[in-house]
């Protein structure tokens, strides 16, 4: 919910002081951060749930998400500037948005 706060909050301030275009672009860096969260939160719940994993498996599984994350960020960045062509200041603007989110979002579970 604080990254769908805060990205509209960003995305206002862009369609004021550049537009609708430069305004969706935000939205779009904003899915690309979410679609990031979305990946760490299903890699959690399948790592909180399983059996559990010894020190070289979890090691794996970590550098396999990582893995994961930066070529779904690339490839995602890729689609949104090279197809979609949206605004790259925007676009960026709105992923850093969604990622600052995350980060003032997070909440220890020990």
């Amino acid at each position: 919910m604080l990254q769908l706060l805060l990205l509209a909050v960003t995305s206002a301030v862009f369609y004021v002081y550049h537009g609708g275009f430069q305004a969706a672009s935000v939205w779009g860096g904003g899915v690309i951060a979410m679609t990031h969260t979305l990946l760490l939160a299903w890699r959690r719940s399948g790592a909180d749930s399983g059996r559990v994993l010894s020190g070289a498996e979890s090691l794996r599984l970590l550098y396999r998400t990582a893995l994961e994350r930066f070529v779904l960020v690339a490839l995602l960045f890729a689609l949104a500037l090279g197809v979609l062509k949206l605004d790259p200041l925007a676009l960026i603007a709105g992923f850093i948005t969604g990622q600052l989110a995350l980060v003032a979002g997070f909440k220890r579970t020990d």
